[in-house]
């Protein structure tokens, strides 16, 4: 087909007033009205030493698993949808503690960014990892808000001192009662431990001789079917997978390993929630916005690629 010069100008100036009143669109359409379904979550990150071994691997490379958690965490909550709530909380010694309770994911983004780049090692109050007791708070502490947010707690799994199969810590909650999920962050590899000094600075590793090899009752027992002989390795760390699954099936939590996509985790929340439907306010800018950008790339392309010119 065979267009004309003034045919070509004629069609450019319609595409053009078109993408302009896509922007206009953009900044003044009013909000409208949209039911979606939304869920509430508080984030837990583990934020004791083992999560700064070097072995979680963002985009190609490898980082800390504190900052994957970091990172994974922050495009997580670009996934969720308007309406949605999120909190973070950090856990250090035998405990979780929240840091923000959950608030709409998309008016206190920024607020949540800042919140969240603040966790750092120097905020643990002890150098102890006990997994199981700090996941059993944060339930209880979600028992205290309501509505009731899903867990979704980052960490690697490492239990310091650790943990005899036989001597699980008790769980005095009713299993699923709150919706959570754990995530489980690092390499299978067991890899040296870095250690922190009292303002969360790294200095060297963690020894042979300066961590529990077995948990401390075990370790007061004669009993020699408690204290199994197993090899002193609790001074090197790696995901622990099988621990993080046990734990999960006894309290009612999901249990996903290395997720490599945001949106598949924003899904398992999803899942795993109990979701309500909320009307929101929904701006359609990025809609018009898209629209008015495709329209002024489309001008710029060549026309020969579509019709023949009279040129």
């Amino acid at each position: 087909m065979r267009v004309s010069y003034q045919k070509r100008i004629l069609l450019t100036a319609i595409v053009m007033l078109t993408a302009f009143i896509f922007v206009v669109a953009a900044l003044w359409f009013p909000l409208v009205k949209r039911d979606v379904k939304i869920m509430d979550a508080i984030f837990v990150i583990d934020i004791t030493d083992s999560m700064n071994v070097k072995d979680a691997e963002l985009d190609g490379e490898n980082v800390s698993r504190l900052a994957w958690a970091k990172e994974f965490t922050r495009r997580t909550l670009l996934e969720m949808p308007c309406g949605a709530h999120a909190g973070l909380a950090i856990f250090s010694e035998s405990r979780s503690l929240i840091l923000m309770n959950p608030v709409e994911v998309c008016g206190s983004y920024h607020d949540l960014i800042q919140m969240l780049e603040q966790v750092n090692p120097y905020m643990a109050w002890a150098r102890s990892s006990e997994v199981s007791k700090a996941v059993y708070t944060a339930i209880r502490q979600a028992k205290e808000i309501d509505p009731r947010p899903t867990i979704v707690m980052l960490t690697d799994g490492h239990e310091s001192p650790p943990i005899n199969p036989t001597l699980f810590p008790k769980f005095a909650g009713k299993p699923g009662e709150i919706h959570g999920i754990l995530v489980g962050i690092g390499g299978e590899e067991l890899l040296p431990m870095p250690k922190t000094n009292d303002k969360g600075v790294i200095e060297g590793v963690w020894g042979i001789n300066e961590v529990m090899h077995e948990d401390v009752f075990a370790s007061m027992r004669a009993d020699r079917d408690v204290n199994v002989n197993k090899p002193r390795s609790e001074h090197l760390s790696s995901q622990k997978k099988s621990h993080l699954a046990t734990l999960a099936n006894r309290v009612g939590f999901a249990f996903v390993s290395s997720p490599n996509d945001p949106v598949d985790l924003v899904d398992t929340i999803r899942d795993e929630s109990n979701t309500r439907e909320q009307t929101i306010d929904y701006d359609l800018y990025a809609w018009f916005a898209g629209a008015a950008l495709f329209l002024i790339l489309l001008v710029f392309l060549p026309y020969r690629w579509f019709v023949r010119t009279d040129d």
